[in-house]
């Protein structure tokens, strides 16, 4: 028994050795098997947190998400993905990461401080990495810098200036609403747009704010020439000195010494053009006797409508006078439904034998100076155009005669122009500055073709008022002017200098007054109510009143509420040159 049992036990074990064999042996059919590849990374895409746009020095509100696949496109658990910044200067949170079991890594990044594009890559193993953008926006404002005028300043200076704002990395951002103010408003003041009027000489500092931010800039303000202004003196009351309803200071005051050294004074209105006299400066007094009534001829071309002595100039027997003549159409339809004043200038010329008693001119248009250059078109209808307001007239070493002149386009465009003559009884005589010489003819342009309008060398400025002024040694202008904008206007009176009328300093302000042209508001402010300011010297010994010196008297119209109440008052003024 027990030998059969071993016999059987061995067949068995012999048995198994040999499937053993046969089992682990390639060859055969009916015995091969087949294994599965380790899963690798097969590809690399950009899940979310591409192209965001946020705000410097932070981290971007969503992270960066890539997913990794396997080779049958199934999510790879375990890749290491690396995150490298390539441009911009940011930051990640991390190096590297590692894939979760959807295949997904993420990573936080923060942006670099220079507003502008960034840049990141995120790559594992030998796949090609994908890249993430995003651009990086300036913060919030953190800097104003106030940027320091380019040339000196000096007292009357009128300059705006520059700001500009950054965030906390320096990254420029738009100008916030400022709101702007001088330590010391006595030496210089600023408006609410930025405009530093100087003052006074002195050391200020100006200052720039928005919210809670501020910047500051040390100002030093020259001394220059300052001018100083005295008390106010009537030298004419509306209300007890008037000839009749109309009769008003409305050009700026000018004088002449007559040949028997009393005085006459041109300062009226176009309904009578009344003048003042007396023996000298404190015995002035309204004469009554109409020097030049307007003809009011109703066509354009006659050049003869509502006339104002502006400026006067005596040459012997002979008073000559420049004529502010106004055109209102009374004809057009347009004009009539308008509130514009359909108004069209131009200058004539006028003169007087009996001491400006009676001014006479030409047959119109032979007595015209400077007609417009266009004709009269009441299409639209336009603002007012053509030449305005001559300064008084003043002679040159060259033996020439000067004047100032506004010229004033039909599309809005302004500007002071210069004329000379060597003939004032010859009103065709005036040439204009072209812009080499004075070469402009001023010729109507209905009679022919339209001529140009003369080159401006200055900007706007009302009612100019030109004298040499012998203590500067200048040829000094005063006028109205505004400045400023578009939040405050201040409006005022200002003077230029120059050496040769055509080259003149920037206007220069002296105390700031009521602009009728304009929309300052004298009564908010605290400032004057004045208008059509001129400079005469009484103890100017010629006869024209053409050359003062460091004291002269500055005259102008006090407005007094109603319109036509108007009084001619008078300042002393000391120009100081420093």
């Amino acid at each position: 028994m027990k030998s059969n049992l071993l016999k059987r036990v061995g067949r068995v074990v012999a048995a198994v050795v040999v499937f053993s064999l046969t089992s682990g042996c390639g060859g055969g059919s009916g015995g091969s098997q087949t294994t599965t590849p380790p899963a690798t990374a097969a590809s690399l895409n950009i899940v979310s947190g591409n192209n965001q746009s946020f705000t410097v020095g932070k981290a971007v509100p969503m992270p960066l998400v890539v997913r990794v696949g396997d080779q049958t496109g199934r999510a790879l658990a375990g890749a290491i993905v690396t995150w490298t910044v390539t441009s911009g200067g940011g930051t990640i949170d991390h190096a590297s990461t590692s894939s979760g079991s959807d295949g997904t890594a993420s990573v936080r990044w923060k942006l670099g401080t220079q507003a502008g594009p960034n840049g990141l890559i995120a790559a594992t193993g030998i796949l090609a990495p994908v890249s993430f953008n995003a651009t990086g926006n300036a913060g919030p404002p953190a800097n104003i810098t106030v940027a320091r005028p380019g040339a000196s300043m000096q007292t009357g200076d009128v300059i705006p200036l520059g700001a500009t704002a950054s965030d906390a990395y320096g990254n420029d951002v738009p100008l916030p609403t400022l709101t702007w103010t001088s330590s010391d408003a006595g030496i210089a003041r600023v408006t609410a747009d930025g405009f530093v009027i100087a003052l006074g000489p002195g050391d200020v500092s100006i200052a720039a704010r928005s919210a809670n931010v501020v910047g500051s800039m040390p100002l030093t303000i020259n001394a220059g020439i300052t001018i100083s202004l005295g008390p106010e003196e009537t030298v004419f009351s509306w209300a007890s000195g008037r000839c009749q309803e109309t009769d008003v200071p409305d050009v700026p005051a000018h004088a002449v010494r007559l040949a028997d050294g009393s005085l006459l004074l041109v300062t009226g209105h176009e309904s009578g053009n009344y003048v003042m006299a007396g023996a000298d400066f404190s015995t002035l007094y309204r004469n009554c006797s109409p020097t030049l009534t307007s003809h009011n001829n109703p066509y354009p071309e006659s050049y003869d409508n509502y006339e104002w002595i502006h400026s006067v100039y005596r040459e012997g027997s002979v008073t000559h006078a420049l004529i502010h003549n106004e055109y209102h159409d009374p004809i057009s339809a347009e004009c009539a439904s308008s509130e514009l004043p359909c108004w069209y200038n131009s200058l004539t010329y006028a003169s007087s034998t009996d001491d400006g008693h009676t001014f006479t001119h030409l047959t119109p248009p032979a007595h015209v100076v400077a007609p417009p250059w266009q004709r009269w078109d009441p299409t639209g209808p336009p603002p007012p155009y053509g030449y305005f307001n001559p300064s008084n007239i003043v002679q040159a070493q060259d033996g020439y005669y000067y004047a100032i002149i506004v010229a004033l386009d039909r599309d809005g465009e302004a500007g002071g122009c210069v004329m000379r003559t060597q003939t004032l009884g010859d009103p065709t005589s005036w040439r204009g500055w072209d812009g080499k010489g004075f070469n402009l003819l001023f010729s109507s342009p209905y009679t022919g073709p339209e001529p140009s309008r003369c080159m401006t060398v200055i900007g706007v400025f009302g009612q100019p008022t030109l004298t040499y002024n012998t203590y500067l040694q200048k040829y000094m202008m005063f006028g109205e002017a505004a400045v400023g904008g578009p939040t405050e206007i201040v409006g005022g009176i200002f003077y230029m200098l120059s050496s040769d009328l055509i080259n003149w300093t920037p206007a220069r302000f002296v105390r700031a007054a009521y602009i009728p042209w304009c929309c300052f508001d004298w009564s908010r402010s605290g400032a004057i109510a004045a208008v059509y300011p001129s400079v005469i010297d009484h103890a100017d010994d010629t006869p024209n009143f053409e050359r003062p010196g460091q004291n002269p008297y500055l005259y102008y119209t006090r407005p007094n509420g109603y319109f036509w109440d108007r009084d001619l008052v008078r300042v002393p003024m000391t120009i100081t040159a420093h």
